[in-house]
């Protein structure tokens, strides 16, 4: 889960540079691809307080963010892929996607356990 935090971190905050570092986009679609990025940082943000704080909600949190995380590539990846853009840019970006993909079924898979480990023991 920490993994996916500090992974969706970097490759999001860093994504927000990218953004307003490229002439090629307009104004809308900076302030558009912006918002996605802010996005998964938010949710990174809350997990990452769920977690540390040990809350109920954690659970879901990591389930929003993996869901979140696995729907967006899932999409981007397929308009990546068909883009039309060289090949070592669609590589990069499916390995990101991969990364970013693997993560969060770990981390969803390590809130089933944890989950299942917090059940009350009955005699």
């Amino acid at each position: 889960t920490l993994a996916l935090c500090a992974w969706t971190w970097l490759v999001w905050t860093t994504r927000i540079r990218n953004i307003w570092g490229d002439d090629d986009l307009d104004p809308a679609e900076q302030w558009a691809l912006t918002a996605l990025a802010l996005s998964f940082t938010v949710l990174a943000a809350a997990v990452l307080i769920a977690v540390l704080r040990r809350s109920p909600w954690r659970g879901a949190a990591v389930k929003a963010l993996a869901g979140w995380t696995i729907g967006v590539w899932a999409v981007r990846s397929v308009g990546i892929a068909t883009g039309g853009r060289g090949a070592a840019f669609i590589v990069v970006h499916l390995v990101l996607a991969a990364v970013s993909i693997a993560l969060a079924v770990l981390a969803v898979r390590e809130v089933g356990r944890a989950s299942i480990g917090e059940l009350p023991v009955r005699a």
